[in-house]
């Protein structure tokens, strides 16, 4: 970023600092019924990542075997230089959104105008990216909510409408009121944290990589948010009240599949360590972080290992550009959506089938546009 870019960064970073402590209690009245309720995160430490084989060992090379693993020798599934190496990292006590942001929370937001006041698109300077970026890219596609494409095969479009009561009533996948709220952007999750926090006067943020999966882990560094066992596909995925964990692919009665979203918190028996629901399963969930393959090890390198918030700058998935695709840098994302078959079998290697709802599983997505298996939860600062 050049000196001049540096200092328009700051003056609006410090715009938005003075808007949320002069608005903090804000002109719209929201719902309070329909703030994010959160669950504590208490501070500690956990194996982040997670390496190729089970168990435990101190080695960091590709095909270590990774700490907190109950199954010796096992194969994980996880990708070397994505999800590893296993390194123990350090996060302190922090609130995360008990459930994932759902249809009719982010409805408030439009209905607050969050679409028309850039002060809530400006970015912190902290997470490495020009201030109106995002509000740039609202402006110049005259986005106005949530849209995404629903079908990569054909490239048909859904999403939400202003002209339907609600506005997500004929949104594919997702059209309850208390279903995730898919199609929201990076830069728009980002919008509705800052909007949040102009509304309530607590400082709402999306939360780290390294809190996201803490929170889905906890201190034992379980693999799946409800232990360690390696299920079937089955005991993991099923309909709510079925005894599964989660809801992803699976089929149903009249020989077809299940691919949608549920309401929040279906699937008591998946909860987290500390209380957070469907961080396995649902949607795949944003986080603030930049993406970049093999991080983890230039983070050890350096001992960056407490409360860490990824590359420091935006750049391409792999550090450099892969025509024709991963062209642009991107965010974490992780865990899986209700689009997911909970065991990839094959999935490029030749280990046996691998296991996409593991919590140190990632992904990377672009930050502009939506997606249609992508929601978010919001974290929170305990002062």
């Amino acid at each position: 970023m050049t000196r001049q870019k540096g200092v328009k960064a700051s003056f609006l970073n410090l715009a938005v600092s003075l808007f949320l402590m002069m608005f903090g209690s804000g002109a719209f009245a929201l719902d309070n019924s329909t703030v994010p309720e959160t669950v504590p995160v208490d501070s500690g430490s956990f194996f982040m990542g997670q390496n190729m084989f089970g168990k435990p060992a101190g080695d960091i090379s590709p095909f270590a075997r990774t700490a907190g693993s109950a199954s010796a020798d096992a194969f994980t599934g996880a990708t070397p230089f994505k999800e590893g190496p296993a390194h123990r990292v350090y996060v302190s006590a922090f609130e995360i959104g008990k459930y994932v942001v759902t249809n009719q929370q982010y409805a408030q937001f439009i209905d607050a105008g969050g679409y028309d006041n850039q002060t809530y698109w400006l970015i912190d300077a902290a997470y490495h990216e020009d201030a109106t970026s995002g509000w740039d890219w609202k402006e110049e596609e005259g986005r106005t909510c949530p849209r995404f494409i629903a079908d990569y095969s054909t490239f048909e479009e859904s999403g939400w409408n202003l002209s339907d009561t609600p506005y997500y009533k004929n949104c594919r996948y997702s059209s309850q009121d208390n279903t995730p709220a898919l199609g929201v952007s990076w830069h728009e999750a980002y919008a509705y944290c800052n909007w949040l926090s102009s509304v309530t006067g607590e400082r709402y943020r999306l939360p780290t990589e390294a809190e996201w999966e803490y929170a889905a882990r906890g201190p034992e560094s379980l693999i799946f948010p409800w232990g360690n066992e390696y299920l079937t596909g089955e005991e993991m995925c099923g309909p709510p009240g079925s005894g599964a964990k989660a809801n992803c692919y699976y089929e149903l009665d009249n020989g077809t599949f299940h691919k949608e979203t549920e309401p929040v918190g279906s699937y008591p028996e998946g909860i987290s360590p500390f209380g957070a629901y469907d961080m396995a399963g649902n949607v795949a969930e944003r986080t603030a972080d930049w993406f970049q393959f093999g991080h983890y090890y230039s983070r050890i390198r350096q001992g960056d290992v407490i409360n860490p918030t990824g590359p420091s700058e935006a750049v391409a998935p792999f550090g450099f550009p892969i025509f024709p695709f991963w062209m642009e840098p991107c965010r974490v994302i992780k865990s899986k959506g209700f689009n997911t078959d909970p065991m990839a079998n094959g999935n490029y290697n030749s280990y046996g089938s691998s296991y996409p709802l593991r919590s140190a599983g990632k992904m990377f997505n672009v930050q502009y546009g939506g997606h249609y298996f992508i929601g978010f939860r919001v974290a929170k600062d305990i002062d």
